[in-house]
């Protein structure tokens, strides 16, 4: 029986279950299970909603609403996406946890503007009302850049190929990549963003460069390394010749630092990095063109400053914990979302004094 039928024999049905008495209602649904094929307690569930619910047309059969106020009015919306934008857009899993802190702050600061009824509607907001709502807000531009990696011949043999799941716990193992700030053509000298960040932590450090050089990408990752809060231990590059090259792989030899690269053209073996190029600067930047010396000292004071705090201190992310097979698919299970200055924090391998170092940056900013 379709449901359009099974409703309007519900609507015949519900006034006389109404006026009958306890004997006759075990009669009527009986007879009403017996017609429309519904087991007993799911037959006076659908009496019970459409009694609930009388203005239900046909065109609205089988979903039932008590008619409750709208809790979440536009004031709520307005805030979470003042949150939203201010966390660059991020995802509600990551989002959700650092509501409270996002909220504070931008109240305090003058950023956002709300009512005490407001604000504790946001701070007791659910994932999945959170998710609903940021989905009505956001707002993305598919813009894609051009590409200048351009592969390294020399040192293949030398430098291993780093192929699946990351398996090292400590902090000190970092993706790297450069992003090429040359818009629309790639002819002459543009700066370039190298852009780093840790698998244990995801703690991220960047360094512009004019020119994507041997010596210069090697200053720039020296520069990095200076501003970790934990000892470097490896990388892992593309085929860029960029980074495959003699001098860098000299330098991580001297150092004792482990030097492994990504398979050609296998974009997914750096996913860490490739998805922070547009969130921590494709995101900030853009595509434009930058080739002078006066942008290059404004991103370096970005990058070693604001652009360092914020995706650092105020950035959650979350982490694959664990992978169970069922069937031929495979169900990831993900840890609480949080910044990479709480994952710093909480790392048993990272050293007090440094943690020490971080807590009293955050506290002056």
């Amino acid at each position: 029986m379709k449901m359009h039928i099974k409703h309007e024999v519900t609507k015949e049905v519900l006034p006389r279950y109404l006026k009958a008495n306890k004997e006759e209602k075990k009669s009527i649904l009986n007879e009403f299970c017996l017609t429309t094929g519904y087991h007993r307690k799911s037959a006076i569930r659908k009496l019970k909603a459409l009694q609930l619910t009388p203005h239900l047309n046909e065109s609205k059969a089988g979903v039932h609403s008590r008619n409750r106020e709208r809790m979440y009015d536009g004031y709520v919306e307005v805030v979470v996406e003042k949150i939203y934008e201010a966390l660059g857009g991020i995802g509600t899993k990551r989002m959700h946890p650092l509501i409270k802190t996002i909220l504070e702050k931008g109240i305090e600061f003058g950023h956002i503007k709300t009512d005490p009824i407001t604000e504790l509607k946001v701070l007791t907001m659910s994932k999945s009302t959170l998710d609903r709502m940021v989905s009505r807000v956001r707002t993305r531009n598919a813009i894609k850049g051009i590409s200048t990696t351009r592969p390294g011949v020399f040192l293949k043999s030398e430098i291993p190929l780093r192929v699946g799941v990351w398996i090292e716990t400590d902090p000190g193992f970092l993706e790297i990549d450069c992003v090429a700030h040359c818009g629309d053509n790639a002819a002459g000298m543009f700066i370039s963003t190298l852009n780093t960040s840790d698998i244990a932590t995801a703690w991220f450090e960047a360094e512009p460069v004019m020119g994507k050089s041997q010596e210069r990408i090697l200053g720039g990752m020296e520069l990095i390394e200076e501003r970790l809060p934990f000892k470097l231990l490896g990388i892992d590059s593309d085929n860029g010749s960029e980074f495959i090259n003699q001098q860098l792989y000299r330098h991580c030899q001297s150092r004792k630092i482990i030097f492994t690269r990504s398979r050609p053209y296998k974009k997914n073996d750096n996913a860490h990095i490739e998805q922070k190029n547009y969130t921590t600067v494709r995101q900030v930047l853009g595509y434009q063109r930058f080739d002078t010396e006066e942008v290059l000292e404004l991103m370096k004071k970005l990058y070693r400053g604001p652009l360092r705090l914020y995706i650092n201190f105020f950035q959650p992310s979350v982490k694959c914990i664990k992978k169970t097979r069922i069937g031929s698919h495979i169900k990831k299970t993900y840890d609480v979302a949080k910044t990479p200055y709480e994952r710093v924090l909480t790392h048993p391998k990272i050293s007090d004094g440094s943690k020490e170092l971080f807590k009293e940056l955050i506290h002056d900013s």
